[in-house]
């Protein structure tokens, strides 16, 4: 709380000190309704992400702790280890997401600009590079589960779970570069209801109710619940980016428009 207070105190007298470009009055602080609401609305994409993602993690949680205590009473170290695989995410997750964010200016200026040949260049270099990079840590992350499970805990027993579920967890996430591409570049198109909807549709529609039915099924118990994310993976991952391709790309087809004359 200090650092935060320290980086907003010291970023606010940047804007409106004699250093910044363009700097903050009130008089340019009102708000303007129509444009709030498309802010809004596309924030919403990210708010819907993080507060699907904080209610399926709680819910796998509750689960593991159920199934792991029928098998040997071993709950807490499932759900440690559900805790490691998501931490592992979270940081090899990065750059795929600073590259899908990075591109949302660059798509949406050329879009508005008319320069669709552009946005076209701009989503396969997307997928080339989401994918490569996807690709590499996919195959470390099942070569090598034990080398990142270490990075967070050495306790043997948990060792022996994380590299286990790890590779289950784990077993499509590459296809999680489809749905990061498809779903920033409605964002920024401003099809924010698309984003919301394949964001709802993986976490929400499918990964729920997976978490709830794998267990169940062919005595999977705990793995079920980590089984429940690859299935999304590719699920989610093909419809998003389907969907996209579909739609977006087939309106980025027209010429494009005459650069104004500097």
């Amino acid at each position: 709380m200090i650092a935060q207070t320290c980086s907003a105190v010291w970023v606010l007298a940047f804007l409106t000190g004699g250093k910044a470009i363009l700097r903050l009055d009130r008089e340019s602080l009102g708000l303007d309704w129509p444009i709030l609401r498309r802010v809004c609305g596309l924030g919403l994409t990210g708010f819907t992400f993080s507060v699907t993602n904080s209610m399926v993690q709680a819910l796998g949680n509750a689960q593991l702790q159920a199934y792991g205590a029928l098998s040997g009473g071993r709950g807490d170290l499932y759900v440690a280890a559900m805790t490691a695989i998501t931490s592992v995410r979270e940081i090899v997750f990065q750059p795929i997401r600073g590259l899908t964010q990075g591109a949302q200016p660059v798509i949406g200026y050329n879009y508005g600009a008319g320069q669709y040949s552009r946005v076209r260049a701009c989503i396969r270099f997307l997928t080339a590079a989401c994918l490569g990079y996807n690709v590499v840590i996919w195959l470390l992350l099942l070569a090598f589960p034990h080398v990142f499970i270490l990075l967070f805990n050495d306790d043997p027993g948990l060792l022996e779970v994380g590299v286990e579920t790890m590779r289950v967890y784990y077993a499509a996430y590459v296809m999680m570069s489809f749905q990061m591409i498809g779903q920033n570049t409605f964002v920024a198109l401003g099809r924010a209801k698309s984003a919301v909807c394949f964001s709802l549709l993986r976490k929400v529609v499918l990964v729920t109710p997976l978490m709830l039915f794998l267990p169940r099924l062919w005595g999977l118990g705990a793995y079920g619940v980590f089984a429940a994310e690859p299935v999304s993976d590719v699920i989610g991952g093909l419809a998003c980016y389907v969907t996209m391709m579909c739609t977006v790309w087939r309106d980025m087809k027209r010429p494009d428009a005459p650069l104004a004359a500097k």
